[in-house]
């Protein structure tokens, strides 16, 4: 299970190097947002690890854009998803009420060797979580086709040059809730 993994462990036994990249599912009950730096500096990990996290969200069925931001760690970024990219026996959908504040996984990987630096857990505010519950739940509903999808990520980044335009029609952005 994704969750056992430690700071200091590799994050997979299959892969010692990464490309910088960032990855986002749902899975097992856990948004998990993984970052992948390479030699991540000790300021980085530290800031990773206690500076505020801001999330939004921009939708363009089938692809859900999760964006991110880490106050004087990282700039607004994006991560591209849609359910049907995991196995059908992993694809799920978060129950969350209304109300409910969802938990994000997040773990910074140091994309030269493969090991963990640092892990915390934030919380999406009960706007933020009911919006990735519903696009969730409708990706599941819509035809997928891999073709199609990476033509509308493409035609997102042709459009948005970069994070900070693609914020401009963001559904909605907040500041993470600090759980640890």
């Amino acid at each position: 299970m994704m969750g056992t993994r430690q700071v200091g462990e590799r994050y997979s036994p299959d892969h010692t190097t990464y490309s910088e990249a960032t990855q986002y599912c749902y899975r097992d009950g856990v948004h998990d947002l993984v970052l992948f730096w390479t030699n991540p500096t000790p300021e980085e990990v530290g800031g990773f690890r206690t500076q505020p996290v801001e999330f939004a969200l921009y939708v363009q069925q089938p692809v859900l854009f999760l964006l991110y931001r880490i106050e004087d760690v990282c700039e607004w970024s994006d991560v591209a998803y849609n359910v049907h990219q995991l196995r059908p026996d992993e694809q799920a959908v978060p129950v969350n009420p209304p109300g409910d504040s969802a938990r994000v996984q997040m773990t910074l990987v140091d994309a030269s060797n493969g090991i963990i630096q640092a892990k915390r857990v934030v919380g999406m505010g009960p706007a933020m979580t009911q919006a990735m519950r519903h696009t969730l739940e409708e990706q599941t509903q819509l035809p997928y086709s891999r073709f199609d999808y990476d033509a509308l990520v493409q035609q997102a980044y042709a459009r948005y040059p970069d994070s900070d335009a693609m914020l401009k029609d963001a559904w909605l952005s907040e500041a993470a809730e600090s759980e640890n």
